[in-house]
């Protein structure tokens, strides 16, 4: 198939069948003269952008019965390209013919395009199908020049950008006018990786201009292309009415805004000199769709006591995930919040800030349930000594500390009691045995000290 030429050649262009030969051309051969063009000219055999019609012009003979040739009067014959009819036109009393075909040079897909030319008659009846040697349409390139402009400069993923440019092409005094209605490509290249990432593809107005607005998303430069060669009737490469040009930018960093999403500092309340945790998720804003996570990103962990001056206290890394897990020493109550600083490819940010009461630590040391093992309805002795810490373990006498009993099997704990301690921090009291089981303390706190759960002791009932 050709592509579309010239106005009234369009519903003849599909017939690409036009020189097959009739089911019952073999039958009737013999009784059909035969038929020759006897000139073919291609008028001029080369085109431009300035020069885009070209003229077939010829004559279609027979050979009489007397060996003479004589013109095969008003029949249709097709300008071609490559055997694919294109334009038909009908031949004179002498069988001569002249036609123009206007050449497309405009679209990704002109028809001004190197090819092959050919003149053919479908035969009838009395006269037998022929088709000209093909002759070469030879097409004379114009020199291109083109330019890109992205501003203003994007710095950061998502910011919009106006893209323009202009094709020229050269004229025949060696000056430069606009190429219109040419394809032109713009993308975005890597120079680190090599990739290319497509951004537009656009057809120059009438001046040769193009503009539109995009959105940077990444740090690359911009490039701009035009194409060297288009393809051809039977589809392959062949020069066309323009050739290639390129332009680009200069390497234009764009930074990714982050986001620390889902802070929380924990545990609260928090014994004070223990370990506090930040956890939390550093992402980072993606042109279209849901925020993306930042592999390995650093991440600072800082505290306040007013929430107002901050002091890095950790430092820590985004997983591949974008999760962070950084570790830090509680010393007061204060507001804690994490940051990312300013680096190569990410702009700086930081999280939501988490208040966190911070308390003495408590512990029970020596607890124990005795005797073990003890026979059922004798009295068992649950004791042991409760501190907390200041600048040292000291004991925590005049406290309230409850104990709960949780039979062998079962995953509930009762209440049993509770004991004071005494001015040594020690605690105690007796309960009747009645079956196997785990019993253990806690200790509620306040708004100075931490409470806690000791750990349990088993006792055998027997």
């Amino acid at each position: 198939m050709r592509r579309i030429i010239g106005a009234p050649a369009v519903a003849a262009a599909v017939i690409s069948a036009a020189l097959f030969v009739p089911a019952d051309v073999s039958a009737q051969a013999a009784d059909r003269l035969p038929t020759h063009f006897s000139e073919f000219t291609l008028t001029p055999p080369t085109v431009d952008v300035d020069h885009d019609t070209v003229t077939y012009a010829g004559r279609l003979v027979y050979t009489d019965t007397d060996g003479t040739d004589k013109g095969v009067p008003s029949v249709s014959v097709c300008a071609g390209f490559d055997g694919g009819c294109v334009k038909n036109t009908t031949t004179d009393t002498d069988g001569r013919f002249t036609t123009d075909l206007t050449l497309t040079t405009t679209g990704q897909n002109p028809t001004m395009v190197e090819d092959d030319a050919t003149m053919s008659f479908r035969g009838n009846s009395d006269y037998s199908l022929v088709r000209t040697t093909p002759v070469p349409l030879h097409v004379q390139s114009a020199t291109t020049r083109l330019s890109l402009s992205v501003a203003p400069p994007p710095s950061v993923v998502g910011d919009t950008v106006n893209v323009a440019g202009r094709l020229e092409r050269q004229t025949a005094d060696g000056g430069w006018t606009g190429a219109p209605g040419q394809f032109v490509r713009i993308y975005l290249h890597d120079p680190v990786s090599g990739a290319d990432f497509p951004q537009a593809g656009k057809l120059t107005d009438a001046d040769g201009r193009l503009a539109f607005q995009a959105i940077a998303s990444r740090s690359a430069q911009w490039i701009a292309e035009t194409p060297q060669t288009f393809k051809n009737a039977v589809g392959t490469q062949g020069l066309g009415p323009y050739l290639g040009a390129r332009a680009q930018t200069g390497y234009m960093v764009v930074k990714d805004p982050t986001q620390i999403v889902g802070f929380n500092a924990a545990p609260e309340p928090v014994g004070r000199g223990s370990t506090l945790t930040g956890h939390g998720r550093l992402t980072k804003t993606m042109p279209v769709g849901a925020n993306a996570p930042v592999k390995d990103g650093n991440v600072d962990l800082q505290f306040s006591a007013d929430n107002k001056k901050w002091t890095t206290v950790a430092h820590g890394a985004a997983d591949a995930n974008g999760y962070f897990t950084i570790p830090a020493t509680a010393t007061g109550d204060g507001y804690w919040r994490a940051t990312v600083a300013p680096g190569s490819d990410f702009l700086p940010s930081t999280g939501t800030t988490d208040y966190v009461d911070t308390r003495y630590r408590t512990r029970v040391t020596s607890f124990n349930a005795s005797p073990e093992p003890v026979s059922k309805r004798k009295t068992i002795t649950v004791g042991g000594n409760l501190q907390r810490y200041t600048t040292a373990w000291k004991a925590y006498s005049g406290q309230s500390v409850k104990v709960y009993f949780a039979a062998k099997g079962a995953t509930t704990w009762t209440y049993e009691g509770a004991a004071k301690t005494n001015s040594t921090g020690h605690f105690s009291h007796g309960f009747k045995a009645a079956k196997d089981g785990t019993w253990r303390m806690t200790y509620a706190g306040n708004s100075s000290y931490l409470a806690l759960t000791g750990s349990g002791d088993y006792v055998d009932v027997r």
